[in-house]
């Protein structure tokens, strides 16, 4: 997103750094006006395929770590029957 926000930037200050292309007809722009968008509508793609695979890993670590709590439980009340069976 940050490559297709400085294209953007590019695009618009070179249009008001050439007075030629500035007052150009909207239909010169229109390529590169799409290829922007494209770019942008890219971006954010990948950007949405990332964050919903950092929160898949995110909920696969939470279900390993539940389950490792529930093993540490376990454990816990063994030995702690254990104990109390010796006594």
């Amino acid at each position: 997103m940050k490559r297709a926000a400085l294209f953007a930037a590019i695009l618009l200050a070179g249009c008001a750094a050439n007075p030629q292309v500035a007052t150009a007809p909207p239909g010169e722009c229109r390529a590169d006006v799409e290829r922007l968008r494209a770019l942008l509508a890219a971006e954010t793609a990948e950007r949405q395929r990332v964050t919903r695979a950092a929160a898949r890993r995110e909920e696969a670590l939470r279900m390993q770590l539940n389950a490792l709590k529930a093993i540490e439980r376990g454990i816990l009340e063994r030995e702690e029957r254990v104990r109390s069976e010796t006594r």
